[in-house]
């Protein structure tokens, strides 16, 4: 049996700025893959005119207005502002919950959205400060928590430290009664 190719009556769609964009974000590429997809689709004639993809090299200046650094911490200041900035039309704190890790190499406190509909939004982020009781208040501090009161998770050993527990390497933080 022969077939015949299929003939398509419509010319193809190309990708727009936001398309390319929507993309890109949702496949999570850094800014070299994000790149070289450009690249690829362009060779290909398959962005419209005036899409531009090497603006990826510096996306992160349109958000360093929402942050400062102070000594060893950068950390959100406008977060309402930064999440409309990102798309989110109205910010509900209640929405939002605050994960907070910790490890020897780094803290990190993120924003994240409770339907995970929504990307996580790093808002205090450190590789040099130490996992402490006084550095997770200067964090909190920092990104106004008690403004928002997002509801906190993370592991057994950041909520030890935000309850104030000494530092320890014991492998059961509670009193286990046998027999």
């Amino acid at each position: 049996m022969y077939f015949e190719p299929r003939q398509y009556d419509r010319p193809i769609d190309k990708f727009t700025q936001s398309e390319l964009n929507d993309v890109i974000r949702e496949l999570q590429l850094t800014i070299e893959k994000s790149e070289l997809l450009g690249s690829r689709l362009r060779e290909k004639n398959m962005l419209a005119s005036g899409v531009k993809f090497s603006w990826y090299r510096n996306r992160e200046k349109e958000f360093q207005k929402y942050y400062a650094q102070e000594d060893q911490l950068v950390f959100c200041t406008d977060i309402r502002n930064l999440l409309h900035q990102l798309g989110e039309r109205e910010y509900d704190p209640s929405t939002w919950r605050l994960f907070i890790d910790s490890s020897k190499r780094c803290l990190k406190a993120v924003l994240l959205h409770n339907n995970n509909i929504l990307a996580s939004i790093p808002l205090a982020p450190s590789t040099k400060l130490p996992e402490l009781y006084e550095t997770l208040k200067l964090v909190l501090e920092k990104i106004k928590y008690q403004k928002h009161e997002w509801q906190i998770c993370g592991d057994l050993k950041v909520i030890g430290l935000l309850l104030g527990q000494q530092r320890g390497y014991t492998k059961c933080p509670f009193p286990i009664r046998v027999g």
